[in-house]
């Protein structure tokens, strides 16, 4: 059997780690940036749920955009563009020693998530032959679930064993890791 006859090609699975990794770092941060926000930056409960809000905002506003833009340009363009972007807010959360900023950063941080998953999405059921979508499309979104179990624990981990600054060199790690993968 060919690998166009099967799932499991190599932009498949590299789509599918792609959103895996997107993913992980939105549920580590949810766990993760309340507790760096209440204990470093001496915020409060509001300012640890605005910082989610800020996220879901710049996600739904751009979410119903995202697909547009994909299909008006080179996918795997508009792919390499949002990793990069996904790999440069990462690397900021390691310099955001200020409430306001973290806002910033989650608000472009929710637009890219909206633009990067989809582009994901759409990349990696281009790659699946007619016969095997809905198996495909089952194990893509497989990874989403993955990542809402692993997330959480791997994020809450490295705060308690490695503190804030521990936790978001992982997310730096998990951006280029993603950037990588976006480009095999």
């Amino acid at each position: 059997m060919s690998a166009k006859v099967t799932i499991w090609t190599r932009e498949f699975i590299s789509m599918s780690l792609v959103n895996f990794l997107q993913y992980v770092s939105q549920y580590m941060l949810i766990t993760g940036l309340p507790i760096y926000i209440m204990t470093e930056l001496s915020g409060g409960e509001v300012e640890a749920g605005l910082v989610m809000t800020f996220f879901q905002i710049g996600t739904v506003v751009c979410r119903p955009l995202a697909g547009r833009f994909i299909d008006a340009l080179d996918k795997r363009r508009v792919l390499y563009f949002a990793v990069g972007v996904f790999f440069i807010l990462m690397a900021l959360f390691l310099l955001a020693d200020r409430v306001e900023a973290i806002y910033a950063i989650r608000l472009v941080h929710g637009a890219q998530f909206a633009l990067g998953t989809t582009v994901a999405a759409t990349l990696a059921t281009l790659v699946l032959p007619s016969e095997k979508k809905g198996t495909g499309i089952g194990y893509f979104a497989l990874t989403t679930n993955l990542a809402m179990v692993v997330g959480p624990l791997v994020g809450l981990t490295l705060m308690q064993s490695f503190g804030s600054q521990g936790f978001f060199c992982f997310l730096v790690g998990d951006g280029l890791l993603a950037l990588i993968l976006a480009f095999l």
